[in-house]
């Protein structure tokens, strides 16, 4: 049962994993489409990993890994494959405050370019706004 147990943890880690890099990929090719769906299936597993944690973390349940060979060498290989999704999840938060703050800086310069090209000045000298310059020349 244990055993079925820590089995069942490494395959679920092994589909965050999966998810991760899925959620990776989506933030580079800025592939906003599967972006969400991707994080609901992130927030499923994370659920799931959980539930199963609270089973696994129990006194008598981690006497019996520690007793046996089989399930320590389980144990190491889950602590492995979570230390590669807290990477990989600290790398996507990196992504995302990167992603952020490009579009932050873009949004700034498009208002400041707007601003600059919607103010014109009437015959009277006083201001104009929401034309832009260029509009009708003809030279």
């Amino acid at each position: 049962m244990l055993l079925e147990q820590l089995a069942q943890q490494l395959k679920n880690l092994t589909t965050l994993q999966a998810l991760l890099e899925e959620e990776k990929r989506c933030l580079t090719e800025k592939d906003f489409s599967s972006f969400n769906e991707t994080l609901f299936n992130k927030q499923k597993s994370l659920q799931t990993i959980a539930t199963l944690d609270k089973k696994l973390t129990r006194a008598e349940t981690l006497q019996q890994i520690s007793e046996s060979d089989e399930l320590s060498a389980l144990k190491d290989a889950l602590e492995a494959k979570l230390q590669r999704c807290q990477k990989l999840n600290d790398m996507n938060g990196k992504l995302v405050a990167l992603s952020m703050k490009s579009n932050k800086h873009l949004m700034q310069i498009m208002t400041q370019a707007k601003g600059r090209n919607s103010v014109t000045y009437n015959q009277k000298g006083s201001l104009q706004s929401g034309k832009l310059l260029g509009k009708n020349i003809q030279a």
